[in-house]
Parts: C-alpha cells; sequence; structure tokens
C-alpha cells in the first residue's frame, strides 16, 4: 500500500489529516480493517442466499 492509497482510504473512512498527528500508521491501518469488517461484511450477507437446485442445474 502507498502513501497516496493509505491517505485516500482512510479519507473515506472518515479519518481526518489532523488525525495523523495523534495517531500511527498501525493504528490507522488497524482502523480501515476494523471499519471493514463492520461495514463490508453487512452488505455481503445482504447479497448471500443459499443456492436452489436450479442454481446448481444452471452451473
Amino acid at each position: 500500500m502507498t502513501t497516496e492509497n493509505l491517505i485516500y482510504h482512510s479519507l473515506k473512512r472518515g479519518i481526518t489529516l489532523s488525525d495523523y498527528e495523534i495517531l500511527t500508521t498501525g493504528m490507522i491501518i488497524g482502523l480501515i480493517t476494523e471499519y471493514n469488517n463492520i461495514e463490508l461484511n453487512d452488505d455481503e450477507e445482504k447479497k448471500m442466499r443459499i443456492a436452489s437446485q436450479d442454481d446448481f442445474d444452471n452451473f
């Protein structure tokens, strides 16, 4: 991950540039990871469904 990517993803998740003065790089990556685990898992669960026999037949 480049510095630009880190800044982009942290800003996208609500971490401000002033937060960089008090947080370490590891803390910022941890916050991004936690945000992803909480927010992105909810969306995946809504999209998942149990496959039916028709799904297997089409496969």
